[in-house]
Parts: structure tokens; C-alpha cells; sequence
């Protein structure tokens, strides 16, 4: 039999409802809230390595392009004396330069890229020939002008003629079978300096047959700036040139100049008797670089130099090439100035890391302490803690993922680099740990049915896991500080030494949560005998708060950790900078002359805008002595006058008295550098001023003087000096070399010149301001200083996350509290009392202990924190103050604690006039559904 029903379809069972998509529906708002924060702790993780790529090679692009032409340049060059025969001719061709050119070009490879159609081969004379035609311009008439051959490839292809006609051919042979006449053009620059023109001739002195050049022709560059003018420094225009100058003559000049001959007749260089030299110059591609092309770049370059390459180069050729560069210079000089940054820039990463990596796991133990309802109903009705686990994965995951993987893309998209992995991986670390905090919080919770007890932190007693914890961080704490302290930053980058103020937060963290129920406890006594409840129920709230409340304080605390480590980190740069510039200029501007200042200077300065005072010094370095055995300068001032100029300008106090007692009779007293001292050991020595010499006592020693600036000094009396050589008492033996100006507002550098300019010559004027600029940040700092700030401002974006996440997880109880307080008649301003007590102890213990620790991380942390290479770079010719160091920046100690004060403030006032405006039925059914 049949029921009717054979051939119908079967009725659809009812669809089995997804966990996931149910509590999306029901929660949407947390549900986005969460995947909004992933999104941009994704972004900030992916972005992070890829900023610092973006800047270190901008930096190092930068730097190589300002460099100069010669520094970036890879050079081959070879000699040769012309006495080696006919074998030796035969590499005047130029088929063998350009073999040689081929073989080089075969052995370069990436990173290493030469510029196309840059590459300049040429020969030229060893040395220059004098000139012997009279009608040659000589700026000193005993001086006959030089010339250079050189037979450069490509003079077609890189000039215009302007006159004449381009030389060409093999130099013609004499009756010998030497050489003895070339033809050759010259380039418009020195044709107008030396007055040549096509027709020309030009006798060049020899050891036997007298040489002629004939210019046939006049050429102009049609690309002035390109290399092929520039590899050489004369090839485009003559260049005026002094040789050494004999003790006490004055210096004297001759132009040194260039001819131009064709390639085919470069054997003609040899008949000048002064050799030849063979070069091929390579302008290095700089446009392609990277920070990580460094290290494979410079190992490339000294295999070249005297390497595996340079064996297979000469082998190949048959002749000892030899490489020069300028470029390996200014790589080990930008991989010194990102080393000392890079430390700086590690512990701000860290630090937001740790920060952020905190917030996340705030977000998901508030999730589950809202849920603790939900998810302690579920497992009392058997659900398995795997199955809990899964479905809460399942949520976190769906919210977070695509949020993670959003961010990723958005910072490969926004900042491009040629790296990707390690942004993947952070982004990826960032989802990981966002859908893993929900989960694991609940797993804690929940994993044994527990009954309800209290939390208080001023009543939970820490368990033995979380001493072993604590244990485990102060013992990770100490090896951090006591390895920076040994190590120091000079090594480079070190996760665990740039993880030190971080640990050091950790630590004060944990140290402040110990301490932190002791006044609570104290305090709520003697507020219990108030007649006002309110400081009683304030503090009894204050103390019933969640004893895992650790985490909000553990994020504050890094953060304003990091940000005070930075901030003292940029004062004790800006401060060394500061007293470097003040020890190189000695005031606020200086006027250095070769002789003796003219006599006027000093009262045509003062009228200059800005200037308050002058002092004339008389500065004569010296050679090493018998008695001292090194340089020195000795420095004749006016005692009373120098002291007051110290004094003006911050420098420790000029002992002017022990220079003031002098009866004339035996050495002389003087003020001496410490190292001096130290050779003098008590004794004498004779110093050699243009007065007459003088033996000198130390009668006082000083590390530093504003006169002589970077060097070691002997200061004596000037007066004292004249007394002593009365025959010799002539200005030119005494009168001042150096006037040192100070001032009482901004001095007008261009009027200070201009003054200056007006009363005589050969005067060098340096200004306080414009040398505190030259020690301005580099790229590389900059960009490093950029990244810092950023991270801290992110880590203190953070940190308000945090507080904001702790003030709500105990909002929803704090308006039921106060509804009730208003039904049994408490007023609004009450009522702010309340949230104020109740809040502020974990708020002002977060800004207390920011601030406690921000201060003693500068000596925990200073002494293996070098900061040298970080505020003068690599520059050798600045040399580092002493006691450079970290420095204490009020700014960044207390403009972050107050802040996140304040912010608490108006979040609680904020939530104290939403209650008073809303129904108290609305507050006091809070809780019904979770």
C-alpha cells in the first residue's frame, strides 16, 4: 500500500544554525570593533620594516648622489715608462683598451651596476710639461704654465667643434723615427684662459727633441656635466695651481692645462720622457641600491681591489691594473651611521610591538569577561572545552583574518620595497595572536568549573605560577641591563639589549602591582570613620577592582617607558650637539685671521646687530716641543677679560688668578690641557711664541678652553708675556689672531661678514648658529628619528586603547552603581567623586610609575648606550664632548603621563553625564542579557 507520497521530494530538515554567523548577528559592533583593530595593527606590523627599508635606501641613494663624481666612481688605471719596447707600444692601441674595458665588464655583477654609455678609457702623460711659449698667461712670472696630453675615446661623440677642425691620425715620425709634433684641440674654457686658438702652437719642454703641439681645433662638451668631462678634474678647464711654498714665502701660482689628442696618436705621449698613464673610469648605478646590497657590494669591491677578481683581471690583461674607489668609503660610512641608529629604531618597534601585542590581548580577555556568563552556562550544560575553543576560534578568526590579511596588503600597496617577508609575517603574527586571545582567556577561565569568589587586588593572593613568572622576568631583566651595560649599542642591533626598556616597564609593572593593594589597604581604615561615604565606597571600588587588571597597567608602562628612553635619547643628542658646536666655536662667533686682526675689527663688529661683547686672542699653534712631545696651541689672553667670556657662554670657570701672580722671576705661569699636564708632571717646559721663548709652569689645568677648541693648549698671560720680552713688544708679535664675539640676541652673519670684509682680508668668520646646523640630523637620522616618533606615537595611541578598554570593561557595573547611589539620592557631583576615587589610584599608579621608571632607566640603561656615532655620524672631523650620554627630557616624562590622566578624566566625566542623562531603570537592568 501506498500513502500518496511515492515521487515527492522530502521536506527540507530545518537548517542547522552556524555558531559563527549567530554571534555575528547578535554582537556586530565587537564583532567590527575587533576587526578594525587588527586591520590597523596589522597595517603598523607590515609597515614598519618596510618604512625603515624606504628610508635606509632613500638615505643611501641620497648620500651617493651628493657624493662626488670621483667617490662614486669605479677606476682601473696602469702606468706605463715607454722603456719596455715594442710590447709595451702595442697596449697604445686602442683595440687592447678596449679588451681591457670587455674583460672588466665581464667580471661585474649585481649588486655592482656601471652606468651604459658612461665608462670614460683613455691615456694621458704621467706628469705635466711646462710651457715655454712666452705669450702664455703666467700669474707669476717665474712660473712657466703645464700641459697635459691626453688621448681621451669618444671626443666626437661628447663635442661640438666650435673652430678649426678635430685632430685625427697617428702622430707624424720625425727624421728619428720619434715623435716630435702632434696635433691636438683644446676646449673653449682654455682656449679663452690660455688665449690659444686653431693654428696655435704650443712648445713643450722635454729632456731632448723640443715637442710641439698644434691646435687644430676648438670643441665645446655638449654635456658639461657628464662624466666623461669630469673623471679627469683638467680635461675641461685649466686649473689654477700652487706648488708647496718654502717656510716664510709667500705662495705662487701657474696654470695647468689640457690638450686633447686623438687615440690613434697616443704613442706621442711617450716622447715627452714622463711616461703614460692608462685609466678606465666606471660610474657606478647608484639608482638601484639597497641597505641589504651594502655588505655584498663592498665584497665585491675588495675582491676587485685585491681579490679573486683583480687576480682574474691582470691574468686576462697580462698588466697589473690596479682598482680605486671613493665608494667603499661611503658605504662603510652610511653602514656606521645605520648601525648607531638602528638600535634607536629597534627599541621603539619593541616597544609599540609589546604594547600593541598587550591591547590585543586586553580586547580578547575583555570579550571573554563579558561572555563569562555565556561561557560558564555552556560548559555547566557539557559543552567540552575543545568544542568552546573551536567555535571561539571560529569567531575571532572570522573577524580577524581578513582584517590582518587587509592591513598586509595595504601596506605592501602603500609603501613598496623590494622586501616582503618579514611585513608578511608580522601581519600574520598580528592575526595569529588577535584570533588566539579570546580562546585561550576562555581556556584559562574556564577549564575547571569554578564557584564565584572575589577578585579583589587588594585581597588576591599571587599564586606560585605567577611568582615563578615574575622570577623568571627579574632574572631576564637583569641580564638585559647588565649586557647593555657590558656590551653597549656599538655592537649593532641586538633584540634582547634593544628589549631592555621594555623589560625594564615589565618589571616595574609587576613590582607596582605587588605594592599596589598596601595603600589601599591603608587608606580604607581611616576613610571607613569619614562621615561621607563617598571616599570610603570610592576606595572600597578601587580595591574590589579585577586583580587581571595587570594587563592596562603593563601596556601603560611601555609605552611611556619608550617614550621617555627615546626622548632622553634625542636630548642627550641635541645636548651633545649643543656643546660640540659651542666647543668648536668657542662663542657665539669667531673671526680667525692668518696675521695679526686689523685694529679696527673689533669696534666695527660691536656695531653689528646682535653683538654684546668682543675679546682679541692671540692663538700660534705649535709644533711638538722637547718638553711636551706633541702639537699644541699656545693661546696669550687678558685673564680677566677670558674669565668673564667663559663665564658668558657656560664653560667651567677660567682660573684667572693663577695667571695674574707672576713676579717675573722664573717660568712663567700657565693655564695647560690635561694632557699636557700630564707630560709636564709638575715640572717645566720652553714654549716658542713669535715674542721670544719662555719656560711655563702648569699652574692650573682645565679640559677644554673656548680659544682652542678640539686641540691641547698652553694659556698665558699676555700682559705677563710682553713684560717678560720688553725688545720684542711689537704688534705683529702680540697683537691678537682670534676675536671672539658674543652676544644678546641673533647675530646677522651676512652683517657680521660684511663688517668684517670692510676692515681687512683673509679673515675666516664662523658662527655658533651655523655650526649647531652642519650638526643637524643626516637622512639616515632623520628617517630614523621619524620612525621613533612614530612608533611612539602609536605606542601611545595604544596605551589610551588600553586605558579606554580598562575603564570599559568596568563600565557597565560602575552606571548600575551609580542609578542605585542616585535612587537613594547621591547628586552628580558626588557621584563624579566616586568615579574619580574609584579610578584614579590605578590611573595615577600607571603616570607615577611612568614617570619613576622613564628616570631610572637613564642610569640603568645610559652607560652602554652609546650615542656618539648617532648624533655626529661618521664625521672625523667633529669630535664628541664629554660625559655625551643620556639626558632626562621633562617634555616626554610628563607630557605622556598627564595626557593619559587627563584622558581618563574625560572618559569618566564623559560617562558620568551619559548616566545622569539616561532613565535608571535603563542602568539597572544591565546584565539582563549577555
Amino acid at each position: 500500500m501506498t500513502n500518496g507520497t511515492e515521487g515527492l521530494p522530502a521536506a527540507p530538515r530545518p537548517a542547522a544554525l552556524s555558531w559563527v554567523r549567530v554571534r555575528l548577528r547578535a554582537a556586530p559592533a565587537a564583532a567590527i570593533a575587533m576587526a578594525l583593530l587588527v586591520l590597523v595593527t596589522a597595517f603598523l606590523a607590515a609597515a614598519l620594516p618596510r618604512a625603515v627599508d624606504r628610508y635606509e635606501v632613500k638615505a643611501l641613494r641620497g648620500s651617493l648622489a651628493d657624493a662626488k663624481l670621483r667617490d662614486r666612481t669605479l677606476s682601473l688605471s696602469d702606468s706605463s715608462s715607454g722603456a719596455e719596447g715594442a710590447g709595451d707600444m702595442s697596449r697604445f692601441a686602442p683595440e687592447w683598451l678596449a679588451g681591457v674595458e670587455s674583460g672588466f665588464q665581464k667580471l661585474v655583477r649585481p649588486p655592482l651596476r656601471l652606468l651604459p654609455g658612461q665608462s670614460v678609457v683613455g691615456i694621458r702623460t704621467g706628469s705635466d710639461s711646462a710651457a715655454l711659449d712666452p705669450a702664455l698667461p703666467r700669474p707669476t712670472k717665474a712660473l712657466n704654465p703645464k700641459a697635459d696630453l691626453v688621448a681621451q675615446q669618444g671626443l666626437e661623440q661628447h663635442s661640438r667643434l666650435v673652430a678649426g677642425s678635430m685632430p685625427s691620425g697617428p702622430a707624424p715620425a720625425d727624421a728619428s723615427g720619434g715623435m716630435s709634433r702632434v696635433d691636438a684641440a683644446i676646449t673653449e674654457q682654455t682656449a679663452k684662459v690660455m688665449g690659444l686658438r686653431p693654428g696655435s702652437e704650443i712648445h713643450l719642454s722635454t729632456l731632448g727633441t723640443p715637442f710641439t703641439v698644434h691646435v687644430t681645433g676648438v670643441v665645446a662638451p655638449t654635456e658639461p656635466g657628464s662624466a666623461y668631462w669630469n673623471e679627469e678634474q683638467d680635461v675641461l678647464t685649466p686649473q689654477l695651481t700652487s706648488p708647496p711654498p718654502k717656510p716664510g714665502e709667500y705662495p705662487t701660482f701657474y696654470w695647468h692645462f689640457t690638450v686633447l689628442i686623438a687615440p690613434e696618436a697616443a704613442p706621442a705621449l711617450l716622447s715627452l720622457g714622463k711616461g703614460a698613464s692608462f685609466y678606465w673610469h666606471h660610474p657606478v648605478d647608484t639608482s638601484r641600491l639597497t641597505a641589504q646590497d651594502v655588505a655584498p657590494l663592498q665584497s665585491q669591491l675588495a675582491s676587485l681591489d685585491s681579490g679573486p677578481a683583480a687576480a682574474a683581471m691582470q691574468e686576462g690583461t697580462g698588466s697589473y691594473l690596479h682598482t680605486t674607489t671613493g665608494l667603499g668609503r661611503l658605504l662603510t660610512s652610511y653602514e656606521r651611521d645605520r648601525t648607531a641608529a638602528l638600535p634607536l629604531v629597534l627599541v621603539a618597534a619593541i616597544g609599540v610591538g609589546a604594547t600593541a601585542f598587550a591591547v590585543l590581548l586586553m580586547a580578547g580577555g575583555l570579550a571573554a569577561e563579558r561572555r563569562r556568563g555565556e561561557l560558564a552556562l555552556l560548559r555547566s550544560r557539557g559543552g567540552s572545552l575543545r568544542g568552546m575553543v573551536g567555535r571561539l576560534l571560529g569567531e575571532t578568526t572570522t573577524a580577524a583574518v581578513p582584517a590582518a590579511l587587509a592591513g598586509i596588503a595595504l601596506a605592501l600597496v602603500l609603501l613598496p620595497t623590494d622586501r616582503y617577508l618579514l611585513s608578511v609575517l608580522l601581519g600574520s603574527a598580528v592575526a595569529v595572536t588577535a584570533s588566539l586571545a579570546l580562546p585561550l582567556r576562555a581556556v584559562a577561565v574556564h577549564r575547571r568549573p569554578r564557584p564565584a569568589a572575589r577578585e579583589d587586588v587588594a585581597t588576591a593572593r599571587p599564586s606560585r605560577r605567577r611568582t615563578v613568572a615574575e622570577l623568571t622576568v627579574t632574572v631576564l631583566v637583569i641580564g638585559a641591563v647588565v649586557a647593555l651595560r657590558r656590551r653597549g649599542t656599538v655592537s649593532g642591533a641586538d633584540p634582547f639589549l634593544a628589549a631592555a626598556p621594555v623589560l625594564v616597564a615589565v618589571a616595574a609593572a609587576l613590582i607596582l602591582l605587588r605594592l599596589y593593594p598596601l595603600p589601599l589597604r591603608l587608606l580604607a581604615r581611616p576613610a571607613a570613620r569619614l562621615t561621607g561615604a563617598v571616599t570610603h565606597l570610592g576606595l572600597a571600588r578601587a580595591g574590589r577592582s579585577p586583580a587581571g587588571a595587570q594587563l592596562p597597567l603593563l601596556a601603560l608602562l611601555m609605552s611611556l617607558t619608550v617614550a621617555s628612553f627615546g626622548g632622553s635619547v634625542l636630548a642627550g643628542v641635541a645636548d651633545g650637539r649643543d656643546e660640540a658646536a659651542r666647543a668648536a666655536i668657542g662663542a657665539d662667533a669667531r673671526i680667525d685671521a692668518n696675521f695679526v686682526l686689523p685694529e679696527k675689527l673689533a669696534a666695527t663688529v660691536r656695531q653689528v646687530p646682535g653683538v654684546a661683547r668682543t675679546l682679541g686672542v692671540r692663538i700660534e699653534p705649535s709644533a711638538s716641543t722637547a718638553g711636551f712631545e706633541m702639537p699644541y696651541s699656545l693661546v696669550s689672553v687678558d685673564p680677566v677679560a677670558y674669565a668673564a667670556l667663559t663665564r658668558s657662554i657656560g664653560l667651567p670657570d677660567f682660573p684667572a688668578d693663577a695667571l695674574l701672580h707672576d713676579d717675573g722671576n722664573g717660568p712663567m705661569p700657565a693655564v695647560v690641557s690635561r694632557n699636557l699636564a700630564a707630560k709636564l708632571a709638575g715640572g717645566t717646559a720652553s714654549v716658542q711664541p713669535a715674542i721670544g721663548t719662555t719656560d711655563i709652569r702648569a699652574a692650573a689645568v682645565l679640559d677644554l678652553t673656548p680659544a682652542a677648541p678640539n686641540v691641547d693648549f698652553v694659556i698665558v698671560s699676555s700682559a705677563q708675556l710682553a713684560k717678560r720680552h720688553p725688545d720684542m713688544n711689537y704688534s705683529q708679535y702680540t697683537g691678537p689672531t682670534v676675536l671672539m664675539v658674543t652676544a644678546d640676541g641673533p647675530i646677522d652673519g651676512k652683517a657680521l661678514r660684511a663688517a668684517t670684509a670692510r676692515t681687512g682680508s683673509n679673515m675666516f668668520v664662523a658662527l655658533l648658529s651655523e655650526q649647531r646646523g652642519v650638526l643637524s640630523d643626516s637622512a639616515l637620522q632623520t628617517g630614523a628619528r621619524g620612525i621613533y616618533l612614530a612608533a611612539v606615537a602609536g605606542g601611545a595611541g595604544y596605551s589610551a586603547l588600553a586605558l579606554l578598554l580598562s575603564l570599559l570593561q568596568a563600565a557597565p557595573q560602575r552606571a548600575a552603581l551609580l542609578a542605585r547611589l542616585r535612587t537613594m539620592g547621591m547628586g552628580r557631583r558626588d557621584g563624579r567623586r566616586l568615579v574619580f576615587l574609584e579610578m584614579l589610584p590605578q590611573a595615577l599608579l600607571a603616570a607615577i610609575g611612568g614617570v619613576l621608571v622613564g628616570l631610572a632607566v637613564i642610569p640603568l640603561l645610559g652607560p652602554g648606550v652609546d650615542i656618539t656615532a648617532l648624533a655626529f655620524g661618521s664625521d672625523p672631523g667633529t669630535s664628541a664632548p664629554a660625559g655625551l650620554g643620556l639626558r632626562v627630557d621633562p617634555l616626554s616624562l610628563a607630557l605622556p603621563s598627564f595626557g593619559l590622566l587627563a584622558l581618563a578624566c574625560v572618559v569618566l566625566l564623559a560617562q558620568v553625564w551619559v548616566t545622569g542623562r539616561r532613565r535608571e531603570s535603563t542602568d539597572l537592568r544591565v546584565g539582563d542579557r549577555s
